[in-house]
């Protein structure tokens, strides 16, 4: 998507400025870009013999009930996945590779099960003529078996050094990839291992062409037909909703600090178990749905920018949420410094609460959940 960065700010009438804070309610991440060229392929060690991080496994706090990781533990982690050792994470790169490294050992250390290819942590893909990617998957499996399965997924790639400068891409979509980190231990907490299994994917070039979904959608650890949502978190680390200068006319409607939805058709349940969450999390969410018959004008600009759309093409409704749009969006100036760790956590509880309150089946009423 091009960046409004550089454009001025409009001046509109109310009804379009409503379409308009609705495109951008979850705006993505998928504009295509020149990117340099793959790095030759390095020796990688095994992701299973990664060394864990332990604070992973300790620090956190409980909030109404509900135990997750310190968000200063999610703060480093962006700042290691944004630092400019991995110089952007670049689709296809030897860069996104380490980051996918990195990502295995944090999933490891966070009590979830290996779910990639051969017993590991990783799902190779090719795209193109010749690049390769890969996906890191993990499992939480759920205390009801045969209960079916949640997808919760990130891209975890951005666009590596491009005019010779480094895009670290520390919200998009560092922090979305922290976000899986502190979901899936939150999962594997005391008392809160959810009813269905969950999996856990980092995506891997998504800036690319969503190829990451694509290819684990076609080639999924467990059969999409049992798949009760697809959750995908893209740029969820701004403290400030709608912070780009374009569309500061939006904060006439729409609260400083909300969080962006965007479900299927219809999904106006799953919007329901957002906002319910987002109260409990003393944060408002802003859906698309919200805005009436304009929602039927903002589908077909906004609903395909992100990695459900791999999901939404074979059946699985799918909730995005999203801090949405700012000025450094694929910009060198989207540092980890911008990013805000709290708000990553209170967009991974809400995921955390909305897996919890989805009903056993898809007319029960959602129990409260922690």
């Amino acid at each position: 998507m091009t960046s409004p960065h550089r454009r001025p700010a409009p001046r509109w009438p109310l009804r379009s400025l409503a379409v308009r804070i609705s495109i951008v309610v979850v705006a993505a991440c998928g504009r295509d870009a020149d990117r340099r060229p793959p790095r030759a392929p390095v020796e990688r060690p095994d992701a299973r013999d990664a060394a864990p991080a332990p604070e992973t496994a300790t620090a956190g706090e409980v909030r109404d009930g509900l135990w997750f990781p310190a968000a200063e533990v999610i703060g480093e982690h962006v700042r290691v996945l944004a630092g400019p050792a991995l110089r952007g994470r670049g689709s296809g790169t030897a860069d996104e590779a380490a980051a996918a490294d990195k990502l295995a050992a944090w999933f490891r250390a966070a009590g979830l099960e290996a779910g990639g290819d051969d017993g590991g942590w990783l799902q190779p893909f090719d795209y193109g003529l010749d690049h390769k990617s890969q996906n890191v998957i993990g499992l939480v499996r759920g205390t009801r078996p045969g209960a079916g399965h949640v997808i919760v997924g990130a891209h975890y790639d951005h666009l590596g050094v491009l005019g010779g400068e480094i895009h670290p891409g520390a919200d998009d979509n560092a922090s979305g990839a922290a976000a899986l980190v502190a979901i899936g231990r939150a999962l594997t907490h005391d008392r809160q291992r959810p009813a269905r299994t969950v999996v856990i994917v980092a995506f891997g070039a998504e800036e690319d062409g969503l190829h990451g979904s694509a290819h684990y959608a076609g080639h999924p650890r467990r059969p999409l037909a049992e798949a009760t949502l697809m959750i995908n978190l893209d740029m969820v680390g701004r403290s400030r909703f709608l912070s780009a200068a374009a569309y500061q006319l939006a904060h006439a409607i729409v609260a400083d600090d909300a969080i962006g939805a965007l479900t299927s058709p219809g999904g106006h349940d799953l919007a329901a178990l957002a906002k319910t969450a987002g109260e409990r999390e003393q944060r408002p969410i802003v859906a698309a749905s919200d805005f009436g018959p304009l929602e039927a004008m903002i589908r077909p600009t906004i609903e395909y920018r992100g990695d459900h759309k791999s999901f939404a093409d074979r059946g699985v409704r799918y909730l995005w949420l999203s801090t949405s749009m700012h000025d450094d969006y694929h910009l060198p100036s989207d540092t980890a410094d911008k990013v805000d760790p709290a708000t990553i956590a209170t967009v991974g509880r809400i995921v955390v609460r909305v897996i919890h309150a989805l009903p056993a089946t898809t007319t029960s009423t959602p129990d409260a959940g922690p």
